[in-house]
């Protein structure tokens, strides 16, 4: 289920830092959290047992869509009590959704912030989004940057790999993402395993290949936690299972999820 929020800052001005998305997904567990600790605490430390062992937590969130808005070097500014949209998904919708909602309706508000800058945004409505037709061959944009990444052994450590757009591994590892997904929802096999991803050509050229598309996200930017994560955002085309297009669609594409990575949504 998708869920999209109308939210409108406290204050008339305000600022949030320019990668809110570590505070944006502390802000829902939060929000899980008032509903049920229990659950909120499970699914942060834990979270759902995919086929290989490794937990996920089977959620996705966008990108803060900010109608007025100005954006420097650390901060983004928001003006004139200005409407701002946010859409989450997943596909646990007794355990994840019941307990966001219930959490939401609870609070009312959604406070995102570090300790430079941050807002409190109000909930002014709440609804649902259904799902759309999934064809053979599917358009699709980006709500927020997309992450494929694996891991290497280097110098004698695992460390991050993350795959560039146009590598041709790119496709087979968003597949086999996709179907570990559906397994550990749905406890079966996709009935149609195949799917291909490509990028839309023509905007790769336009944008300049790889490095037009690329985008740098640091998570607790200014501490000694600090991570950096490779992403790239574009519109692509997925052909094949249109099972394996609707988990994309409810819990995202690609890794780091719920960390706001890989929300997408049919392009017209």
């Amino acid at each position: 289920m998708r869920i999209k929020l109308a939210l409108r800052p406290q204050t008339k001005s305000c600022k949030l830092p320019i990668n809110y998305a570590h505070p944006l997904s502390a802000a829902i567990y939060k929000l899980l959290q008032n509903a049920s600790p229990d659950y909120s605490r499970w699914l942060h430390h834990h979270g759902y047992l995919f086929p290989d062992g490794k937990p996920r937590k089977l959620f996705v969130f966008s990108k803060l869509f900010i109608q007025k808005r100005k954006i420097d070097e650390d901060f983004i500014s928001i003006f004139d009590y200005s409407p701002i949209q946010l859409f989450i998904s997943s596909p646990m919708l007794e355990d994840f959704i019941q307990n966001f909602v219930v959490g939401l309706f609870s609070s009312q508000q959604i406070e995102i912030g570090n300790l430079k800058a941050g807002a409190k945004l109000i909930v002014e409505s709440v609804e649902t989004i259904a799902p759309p037709e999934f064809h053979q061959t599917t358009k699709f944009k980006c709500l927020s940057p997309i992450v494929v990444s694996t891991k290497q052994e280097k110098q004698g450590r695992l460390m991050e790999h993350y795959y560039r757009p146009s590598d041709n591994r790119l496709s087979e590892a968003i597949r086999n993402n996709l179907i570990k997904k559906f397994e550990t929802i749905y406890q079966r096999s996709p009935q149609n395993d195949h799917l291909e991803f490509n990028l839309d050509h023509h905007y790769f050229q336009a944008r300049g290949g790889d490095r037009g598309l690329s985008k740098l996200i640091k998570i607790k930017q200014g501490t000694p936690q600090e991570t950096r994560i490779k992403a790239f955002e574009a519109p692509f085309f997925l052909t094949g299972s249109a099972e394996l297009m609707a988990t994309a669609w409810e819990c995202g594409i690609g890794n780091k999820n719920s960390m706001g990575f890989g929300m997408i949504e049919n392009s017209a």
